[in-house]
C-alpha cells in the first residue's frame, strides 16, 4: 500500500507541531487583547490624575497669590513651603491659619519642577498665572 502524502502530514509527531501552533497562536491573541486593554486603562488614569495635579497646581497658584499679594515666579516655587507662619485669612465668621507647602506631594524632576503623570514638566506662564501640562495633546486641559 502506498501512503497518503496527507497522513504523513497529520503523523502523530504532525499533529503535536500543528497543535503547539496553534496554542502559541492563541496565547498571543489573549495577550495582545490584554496588552491593549491594559494600555487603554493606564492612559484613562494618567488622564484622570492629570486633571487632578492639574487642579491642585492652578488651586495652589490661587493659595500663593492670596498668602503674598503677587504670582509666583515659577512653579518650582510652589513646592516651598510658604512663607507665612502665624498669618491668616479670615473672614466674618472663619479665621484659616496659612502652615505647610503650597504643593504638598507632586513627582519632581532633578531640578525640582513638577512632573505630569506623563512624565512631562508642568508649564507656567508667569504673566498670567496659568499652569498646564506640556505632554502632546494635553496642552490645553
Amino acid at each position: 500500500m502506498r501512503a497518503c502524502a496527507c497522513r504523513v502530514f497529520f503523523s502523530r509527531r504532525g499533529r503535536s507541531a500543528v497543535e503547539a501552533l496553534f496554542v502559541v497562536v492563541f496565547i498571543s491573541i489573549l495577550l495582545l487583547v490584554a496588552v491593549t486593554r491594559y494600555n487603554s486603562s493606564v492612559k484613562s488614569v494618567r488622564e484622570t490624575a492629570l486633571l487632578v495635579e492639574t487642579a491642585n497646581l492652578r488651586t495652589a497658584v490661587n493659595y500663593y497669590v492670596m498668602v503674598n499679594g503677587k504670582l509666583p515666579g515659577s512653579i518650582k516655587g510652589l513646592m516651598k513651603y510658604a512663607d507665612a507662619s502665624g498669618k491668616y485669612i479670615e473672614g466674618e465668621d472663619y479665621r484659616v491659619a496659612i502652615l505647610g507647602k503650597y504643593v504638598e506631594s507632586m513627582t519632581l524632576d532633578s531640578e525640582g519642577y513638577p512632573l505630569d503623570p506623563f512624565g512631562n514638566r508642568y508649564e507656567y506662564d508667569i504673566r498670567t498665572g496659568r499652569v498646564r501640562s506640556s505632554t502632546k495633546g494635553y496642552e490645553r486641559w
